[in-house]
């Protein structure tokens, strides 16, 4: 049910990267808390607040407010869209290519708030070449003008799209970071009470499933300096989103959803990360509904340790390979 993995190096080795990975974690922290005050000094004006927060999104997607330096991949699908036929392909030929291949619904966590920066765009890139498996990154509306449950109504139909385009559910696997992790399972239980076929399998990156915040690693992480985020930014994303939703909603926050009759899950996280105890929450609750919940975790000190090219972001990746390969079920020939 879970596995922990090392970061395997010399003494020394491991000093420094644990020492660089602190120091990008004060980084992101210093930059996220001062955005997060700018933010607040901004609310008495509704003109300034929007004015605001489109130049947020657009730095934010464009690379200009990165922390820590990324490029734009190419090649990526970024609207939940299948690319062109070839005109060499004939009608059946497409028909059981989408039949027959694996296909990824991918929700990049922004808080709620944000796009999808360029170093989410280059991470889903190098999962996709990992998996040899076609990646959609399915956009959703954001609060706070777009409060849930805007966000996963927005995914269960995109989800509904595929299946219309001629995808097979056993051949598809929904997967989201962070706050796409609330998106992508409030979607599967959209897509439960409609009474549809559900996918093969799901992903979850450092998945951040309870927006009451009322794991312990909310308050340790935060104190420890362990993890970039802390529980005021996440507060302050939370309310904006949920706006008038109660925080235990199930939709919103999935440790408290009845997992029963759910595809199987694959978490991935680091044991310093903010969010580390909703893993271990999804994985108890998942075993206690019959719901078959795997946790691979890091002795990483980093969040989401795959938005970065490393040995780890690897094990993860080849897991997430394994993970896809045993639920894959393919059209008969």
């Amino acid at each position: 049910m879970a596995r922990r993995y090392t970061i395997g190096s010399s003494l020394l080795g491991r000093s420094v990267k644990q020492l660089i990975a602190r120091i990008e974690n004060r980084v992101i922290e210093r930059t996220l808390i001062s955005r997060l005050k700018y933010a607040l000094r901004h609310t008495g004006s509704l003109e300034a607040a929007q004015l605001h927060i489109a130049q947020m999104r657009g730095g934010y997607e464009s690379g200009a407010l990165e922390t820590l330096p990324s490029f734009t991949p190419r090649g990526l699908i970024t609207r939940g869209l299948a690319p062109p036929p070839r005109p060499d392909q004939s009608p059946n030929k497409i028909q059981r290519s989408a039949g027959n291949r694996p296909v990824v619904l991918y929700v990049a966590g922004g808080g709620f708030i944000m796009p999808p920066s360029r170093k989410q765009k280059n991470m889903v890139q190098r999962l996709a070449e990992a998996i040899d498996c076609e990646i959609m990154m399915v956009a959703h509306r954001l609060a706070p003008e777009h409060p849930f449950p805007a966000a996963p109504i927005d995914f269960a139909a995109r989800y509904f799209g595929l299946l219309e385009q001629g995808h097979r559910p056993e051949n598809i696997f929904l997967a989201a970071d962070t706050a796409g992790a609330s998106i992508v399972l409030g979607a599967l239980q959209v897509l439960q009470q409609d009474g549809a076929e559900l996918p093969a399998g799901i992903v979850l990156f450092s998945p951040w499933c309870d927006l009451s915040l009322s794991g312990w690693s909310y308050i340790t992480r935060s104190m420890s300096s362990q993890s970039p985020f802390r529980m005021e930014t996440a507060a302050f994303c939370a309310r904006l989103y949920l706006q008038d939703e109660p925080v235990t909603s199930p939709l919103a926050s999935p440790v408290f959803a009845d997992q029963s009759g759910w595809p199987p899950i694959l978490i991935h996280t680091s044991e310093n990360d903010l969010h580390f105890d909703d893993a271990i929450r999804m994985t108890e609750n998942g075993q206690k509904h019959g719901c078959n919940v795997r946790i691979n975790y890091w002795d990483s000190p980093r969040h989401h340790l795959e938005r970065l090219s490393s040995e780890a972001a690897k094990q993860s990746f080849s897991e997430v390979n394994a993970f896809i390969s045993r639920n894959w079920r393919p059209a008969p020939a």
